[in-house]
């Protein structure tokens, strides 16, 4: 999302001998600097409050149309007079988005420095490099996944709206110059590739929601819709003589409408509904039609026109680049949703930080130069963006400076929330089996030799691969991890293509002749209720068939699940109220409650296959009082249901002392 401010003096006046449509378009419209502040006001209210509007995010399908229109109008009145240059047209949007970025994303980083742990600055580096790009939605769709972390974590996920329309503008000026000196119909082109996108916007929203939302391509008809009425109104003012005469109620007509369907998505549309597909007409087509309506329309004039709308719309786009950060640190900060009075007073933050970035760095910036000047401060801002990506692709490649100051006296503890991941063992491991799909993972202890053990089960079963690879190589056993979704035979994938492999895994485990013993560890547990039955059973014929091919079976069961992130228990540096959680655990009951149901399924299990083994994972972080995230002052967790490795090597420590107690 961008502001194109429209200020009269910004634009040359027209020529004597200028066309009609030169002069007839409207240099400033108060009503859509209006209709910007209803649009960023909507987001700002979803993104802090999500049950006070639940359609407050599609105030971003408001601006697309907004800046289609604003963009397109500029483009078509510079083609008319003749002074239209791609370098001209990409310097004014370097002088209009780059500064304020600029300073967002610089505060990111120098609040990450102080306060981020190294796999959060690392991410911050990685999305820094998007939003300097203007590639940042192709970061964020690329990202979606099982191991993906929450948006709320994410400072920069605002960028991807930033990056879909200058996308857009890198195309759409070469688009309107073709079709202008060809001679063909601007509104024909921009109709023709409206319905080309909206179509993709429909055919994508069933088969793949996250690259419909995230791609330029099905989210390009929405600043085509505004580019489209720009046409309209320039090819009627370049005609007013055959231009047909409107009755005098159509204005209000078309606001009104307008309004009406924007208040409609904003009540109806929910983030669970696929987005933006059909419903995205809703704040589209509203937008649209208050903008048609002109400045002259009552509601227009009388509502969107009113100062305090319109001095919100002066600052729409540093307000949005900045309330996001700020309710996202606070995320980040807290571990947890944070508390109402602080989402409150980080828009607040964000409409001061707004406003002075508006009344100091922008206007400066934009105020009238020699074009020697204007030349300077594009490639000054040209050079400073190169220079942030390239200083976020470093805080990628080095993962986020784990040597920083600030965090040094929780450097251990920081490395528990990292995945630890062994590439080249998971490369060697798949091309032994001939895996070549992300949905088909394994390792394996020591790949030049045969597996004797198969550890099978999702990321579960990855949170203690390392503890239970270590106690099998020490008596001259190779484990061999089968990673899996709901790891038991013949579910119905329904299009899950890790539950697709996980099949495989299961068969291969089954039919390897030097596996003698199958591990089983999953976050999925047992339930009594009737719709769970389908799992249970599952589970039954997998240990059936494992049992009946002569397969020693060992079932974990698994570790609590925490009501916190275990961030909360590392103080943050340069963050006062970050506060150490204590203590560090959860009540022993809580843990029970969540087990009761598993543990009364698995004993009738225990009962029908007295062969298995059962060993409790879950034990080894508990006592009678409290199921502890934090043992010796280290972290065994890595989030909220992950072990981190500390606390795989420390289950895996307590699973061969476990192994020992059982033999004779």
């Amino acid at each position: 999302m961008k502001l194109e401010k429209q200020i009269p003096l910004a634009d040359p006046p027209a020529p004597a001998h200028a066309s009609p449509h030169a002069a007839a378009h409207p240099a400033y419209r108060p009503d859509i600097d209006g209709l910007r502040a209803v649009a960023v006001l909507s987001v700002l209210l979803f993104h802090a409050f999500p049950a006070w509007l639940r359609g407050g995010f599609i105030g971003v399908d408001v601006f697309f149309v907004i800046s289609g229109f604003l963009i397109t109008g500029i483009l078509l009145r510079e083609l008319e007079q003749g002074s239209f240059s791609f370098a001209g047209f990409y310097a004014r949007r370097i002088r209009r988005i780059f500064p304020a970025l600029l300073l967002v994303l610089a505060a990111c980083l120098a609040f990450g420095w102080m306060a981020l742990f190294p796999d959060e600055y690392q991410q911050l580096g990685k999305h820094v490099v998007g939003g300097a790009s203007f590639a940042a939605n192709f970061f964020y769709w690329a990202q979606v996944g099982y191991f993906d972390t929450a948006a709320e974590t994410k400072p920069l996920l605002h960028l991807w709206s930033l990056g879909i329309e200058e996308q857009f503008y890198i195309l759409w000026p070469v688009f309107l110059l073709l079709a202008w000196r060809r001679r063909i119909d601007p509104l024909l082109v921009a109709a023709g590739l409206g319905l080309a996108s909206f179509a993709l916007n429909l055919g994508g929203i069933g088969h793949d929601a996250s690259a419909t939302f995230y791609s330029p391509a099905s989210r390009a008809w929405e600043l085509l819709l505004g580019a489209g009425l720009a046409c309209l109104q320039a090819k009627r003012a370049g005609r007013p003589a055959a231009a047909p005469r409107l009755p005098a109620w159509t204005p209000a007509l078309l606001s009104w409408s307008g309004a009406l369907l924007l208040a409609a998505g904003l009540a109806l549309v929910t983030r669970h509904d696929p987005f933006p597909g059909w419903r995205a007409l809703l704040p589209a087509g509203g937008a649209l039609l208050l903008i048609a309506a002109g400045p002259q329309a009552w509601l227009n004039r009388h509502v969107l026109a009113n100062r305090l709308l319109v001095w919100i719309g002066l600052l729409s786009y540093p307000l949005y680049l900045w309330h996001w950060p700020l309710l996202s640190f606070a995320q980040i900060v807290e571990s947890r949703e944070p508390a109402p009075a602080i989402r409150a007073g980080a828009l607040l933050a964000a409409l001061l930080l707004a406003w002075l970035t508006w009344r100091v760095l922008e206007r400066p910036l934009r105020a009238a130069a020699t074009r020697a000047e204007a030349r300077a401060r594009v490639a000054v801002l040209a050079l400073l963006m190169l220079g942030m990506a390239a200083f976020g692709g470093y805080l990628y490649l080095n993962d986020g400076l784990p040597t920083r100051k600030p965090i040094e006296d929780s450097v251990a503890n920081q490395k528990a929330l990292v995945l630890v991941e062994d590439r080249a063992n998971a490369e060697a491991c798949k091309k032994r089996y001939g895996f070549d799909s992300m949905y088909e993972y394994c390792l394996l202890g020591d790949p030049a030799k045969d597996p004797t053990v198969a550890l099978v089960g999702d990321s579960h079963a990855y949170h203690v691969v390392a503890g239970l690879t270590r106690y099998y190589g020490g008596i001259g056993e190779n484990l061999l991890m089968l990673g899996t979704r709901h790891p038991y035979w013949g579910l119905d994938p329904q299009g899950d293509p890790y539950q697709q492999a996980t099949q495989q895994m299961l068969e291969l485990a089954l039919a390897t002749p030097s596996v003698k013993t199958v591990v089983f560890s999953t976050h999925l547990r047992f339930y009594t209720v009737p719709e769970q039955k389908v799992y249970v059973d599952a589970a039954r014929e997998t240990f059936r068939r494992l049992l009946a091919a002569g397969k020693q079976v060992v079932f974990m069961h698994d570790v609590p699940l925490l009501g916190f992130d275990p961030r909360s228990c590392i103080k943050r540096a340069g963050v006062a109220s970050s506060a150490t959680r204590v203590p560090c655990a959860i009540p022993r009951a809580e843990w029970d409650a969540q087990m009761a149901q598993h543990r009364e399924i698995a004993a009738r299990l225990a009962a029908e296959f007295p062969q298995i083994a059962w060993f409790d994972a879950g034990k080894v972080l508990c006592d009678k009082d409290q199921c502890h995230a934090m043992v010796d002052g280290r972290l065994m967790y890595r989030d909220n249901n992950h072990l981190s490795y500390e606390g795989d090597l420390l289950v895996g420590q307590r699973f061969a002392e476990w192994m020992r107690s059982r033999q004779p």
